[in-house]
């Protein structure tokens, strides 16, 4: 009689919600490590947890998230004093479809915000470009050029791959456009988000 009213409350339970264990990104164990006072100043890290948080991948400026129907979320941003910067975000949907419903809507983005003026700089034009890749169920690169006058003054190199449902993000500003740099980190955490109860 006990088991089976302990296995009619567990059935009728709530299932648990899904988590990012810490650590869990790929650059993460470096992002909480203290920096010492002569680091502080040269780099830095910022670890957001926010399920309103846009794509790293921002094609229409888009000030909160677009895309429904998010269970976990997590965006680390790396800032260096060269200048330059880095991201990695992982997203969890509730399910595949949710994940490739974002991931669709973020390629509408581009070509529907491909040439666009900043918003805080109207003379800085910004143009959006993707271009093939290979990783997890589906991904694509994506990136964008700033131009002023003619001359480009910075280049953002990015990836967005899915695996099952969840949506990863890896973008760049150092070097190139080359999104295929970026693929070796997408297909590993393509792989690890299966550890991942009903990701994969």
């Amino acid at each position: 009689m006990i088991s089976a009213t302990l296995a009619l409350l567990l059935a009728l339970s709530p299932v648990a919600a899904i988590e990012i264990p810490k650590n869990f990104l790929l650059i993460e164990r470096d992002a909480r490590k203290k920096l010492g006072p002569m680091q502080v100043d040269e780099e830095g890290y910022t670890i957001s947890d926010k399920l309103t948080a846009p794509l790293e991948l921002n094609p229409c400026h888009h000030k909160r998230a677009t895309d429904r129907d998010r269970v976990a979320a997590r965006t680390i941003t790396h800032w260096t004093s060269a200048p330059s910067g880095s991201s990695e975000q992982l997203v969890l949907y509730k399910s595949s479809r949710a994940a490739h419903t974002a991931l669709t809507r973020l390629r509408a983005d581009v070509k529907r915000c491909a040439r666009r003026s900043s918003p805080s700089q109207p003379r800085l034009k910004i143009q959006w470009r993707t271009s093939q890749a290979k990783a997890g169920d589906e991904a694509v690169g994506m990136g964008y050029q700033t131009r002023q006058g003619g001359s480009v003054n910075q280049t953002i190199t990015g990836i967005v791959a899915r695996r099952g449902s969840a949506l990863m993000i890896y973008t760049t500003d150092e070097g190139f456009y080359d999104p295929g740099r970026l693929t070796k980190n997408a297909r590993k955490m393509a792989v690890k988000v299966c550890q991942l109860p009903g990701v994969c």
